[in-house]
């Protein structure tokens, strides 16, 4: 099996994968426990978010901001995954104010294309147009529209990039990198 170089787009490699971290937490799921148990995205994102903001100023409201974001990445990467066989693996990194996450999962060949299909129009349209006419045209019951990463590009000051890794045929790691300075939310 000979796994090909990742696709990267947007602003993945804004800090150096060899820099030291100040601080540093992963946590592992099955996409399964997470779609199961829809709150168990929302109890993990609190968790993560408490765990970093408790040291700053305004530390309920970064709290908050910080909650919402983790939730959004968790709740995508547990839709678009391999259910049973699939992983999801969270990766935080605190780097001074700025607070590195990366979100990975396991997907088919499908939902990798229909995703990486959306990041390049993300990169080269209008985010706030895109955001708007996506909540005009959305239907109820639509979980892949991609509403929350637009809210989460258009509400909050954070850079994403994307990394996308074929391993097999049908196997496919996305990672979804968010860059936050935790100062600014």
């Amino acid at each position: 099996m000979n796994q090909k170089a990742p696709i990267i787009i947007g602003e993945y490699h804004i800090i150096p994968e060899n820099l030291p971290a100040d601080g540093q937490l992963r946590l592992v799921f099955q996409p399964i426990d997470m779609t199961t148990y829809w709150r168990r995205c929302g109890l993990t994102a609190n968790f993560v978010a408490g765990f970093y903001s408790y040291c700053y100023e305004e530390s309920e409201t970064k709290a908050n901001s910080l909650s919402t974001i983790i939730n959004e990445l968790l709740e995508n990467a547990s839709k678009f995954s391999k259910a049973r066989e699939g992983r999801i693996n969270v990766e935080l990194k605190q780097y001074g104010n700025l607070l590195r996450i990366d979100v990975l999962n396991v997907a088919s060949k499908t939902l990798r294309d229909s995703f990486e299909l959306f990041v390049n129009k993300l990169i080269s349209e209008n985010v706030e147009e895109m955001y708007f006419s996506t909540l005009e045209t959305k239907e109820d019951g639509d979980t892949k529209s991609g509403l929350g990463l637009l809210m989460m590009l258009k509400d909050y000051p954070v850079r994403f990039g994307y990394s996308f890794t074929e391993i097999d045929a049908d196997t496919h790691e996305i990672t979804v990198r968010a860059i936050i300075n935790v100062e600014e939310i």
